[in-house]
C-alpha cells in the first residue's frame, strides 16, 4: 500500500469519484467540502492509499489553527475498503506521523463503525494495533466530526407507490398531503437561485438560535459541488416563492441532507416534508442506498427526522483521540470555556482575516 499526501486536481478528481461510490465513505471526504475551511484560514490535506494504481482508501484531514494552538482532525474515516480492512492500521498509523509533521497538540480520527449492520459503516473490525495508544472520544468541536448516520434505505422497493408504503402511516399522510398543496420541486443551479435558497436558511437559522456558515465563506462550496453534480440544492416552490429549501450530498452510495429551511407560514405547505421526500425519491431513482435524513436538531425536527428513519447508527465505537503535546493541550483546555462563548465570533473573524 502506497500513501500519497496530494492537492494534484487529477487525484483529487480520483478521489472524489472514489468517495461518491464507495459505501464507506461520506461527504466530509469530499474535497470541495473541505476546501471550504480555508476561509478560515485553516488548512486541509488529503491522504489517499493506492495499491496496483487504484485507490482503496484514504482520508481528509482539517489542520486548524487558533492563536498557539494546532489541531489534525479527521472527520470521517480514515476508510479503506473491506477487501483490504487488515490495512486500516497502517492507515491510522499514518494520521499520527502526519499530525507530528504539521506540529499538532491533538488529533482525532472518526471510524464509521456501529454495533448495528449496515453496508455504509464497519460492524467488525480486525485488531487495530495503534487504537491500544488512543483515548475513547472526541476533545475538539470546533471542526464538526459525524456523530453518526440517520438512515433511511431505497433498496429494494418495486416501485415508488412501495417506497411510499414503508413509512409510517402518519408520515405517509404528511408526504401526500405535500404533494396536494401544489409545491413544485426546482433545482437551483445557478449562484443566484441558490443564494435566494441559502438566504431562507440563514433567516431559519436566526430564527430558531443556531448558527449557520455566512454565504460568502460557504458559498465556493456549495457551487463547486453542485456544478461538479455531487450535491442538490433543492427548492420547494409555490406560485413562484421559494416555500422551503435543502442541500443534500452525494456520497458513499446514498444522499446526505446538509441543511435546510422552510417559511413558517398558515395555512402550512409542509415543505419539510415534500424536501426530504423528494430527497429520498432521488436518491431511489439514481439506484443509490438510501438517504441518510442527519442527526441532531431541535425537539421538533429530531422527531421529524427519527419519524422518516429506519435506524440510527451512532459512531461512537470509532471515535478516538491523541494528545501529543499534553502542556500545549492543557492550556488549551484552559482557554476551551471562552471559545465556546464567542465560537461565532471567531469563526467571523477567521474568516475577515482571511481576505
Amino acid at each position: 500500500m502506497e500513501l500519497i499526501v496530494t492537492s494534484e486536481a487529477s487525484w483529487l478528481k480520483k478521489w472524489d469519484a472514489f468517495v461518491i461510490h464507495q459505501n464507506k465513505a461520506c461527504h466530509l471526504n469530499l474535497s470541495a467540502w473541505n476546501s471550504s475551511f480555508l476561509s478560515y484560514g485553516f488548512q486541509y490535506e488529503i491522504v489517499i492509499a493506492i495499491e496496483n494504481g487504484e485507490i482503496i482508501g484514504g482520508y481528509t484531514a482539517v489542520i486548524a489553527k487558533v492563536a498557539l494552538f494546532k489541531f489534525y482532525i479527521v472527520p470521517y474515516g480514515p476508510i479503506i475498503i473491506e477487501e483490504k480492512i487488515n490495512q486500516l492500521n497502517s492507515l491510522i498509523e499514518y494520521t499520527l506521523k502526519r499530525a507530528k509533521h504539521h506540529k499538532t497538540c491533538y488529533i482525532h480520527i472518526n471510524l464509521p463503525c456501529t454495533k448495528q449492520i449496515n453496508s455504509h459503516t464497519y460492524n467488525h473490525l480486525p485488531k487495530i494495533e495503534i487504537l491500544d495508544e488512543a483515548a475513547i472520544g472526541h476533545l475538539f468541536k470546533y471542526v464538526y466530526s459525524s456523530s453518526g448516520i440517520n438512515w433511511k434505505s431505497v433498496d429494494g422497493y418495486e416501485n415508488e407507490e412501495a417506497l411510499i408504503m414503508s413509512f409510517k402511516p402518519s408520515v405517509r399522510r404528511y408526504i401526500r398531503s405535500s404533494q396536494r398543496k401544489g409545491l413544485a420541486l426546482q433545482l437551483a443551479i445557478d449562484e443566484e437561485t441558490i443564494k435566494k435558497g441559502y438566504q431562507l436558511c440563514l433567516e431559519n437559522a436566526k430564527n430558531k438560535g443556531y448558527s449557520l456558515r455566512d454565504w460568502n465563506s460557504f458559498k465556493d462550496t456549495i457551487i463547486n459541488l453542485v456544478f461538479a453534480n455531487n450535491a442538490k440544492f433543492l427548492l420547494a416552490v409555490y406560485d413562484g416563492q421559494i416555500k422551503g429549501a435543502a442541500l443534500i450530498i452525494k456520497a458513499g452510495n446514498y444522499y446526505s441532507y446538509i441543511l435546510g429551511g422552510t417559511v413558517k407560514e398558515k395555512p402550512d405547505f409542509l415543505a419539510g416534508h415534500f424536501l426530504h421526500y423528494e430527497a429520498i425519491k432521488m436518491a431511489y431513482t439514481e439506484k443509490l442506498s438510501g438517504y441518510n435524513i442527519s442527526l441532531g436538531g431541535s425537539k421538533g425536527v429530531v422527531s421529524l427526522k427519527e419519524s422518516y428513519a429506519d435506524a440510527q447508527l451512532y459512531f461512537k465505537e470509532g471515535q478516538y483521540h491523541w494528545i501529543l503535546k499534553p502542556l500545549q493541550f492543557k492550556l488549551f483546555l484552559l482557554v476551551e470555556k471562552h471559545f465556546k462563548k464567542h465560537k461565532k465570533t471567531i469563526s467571523k473573524l477567521l474568516s475577515f482575516l482571511k481576505k
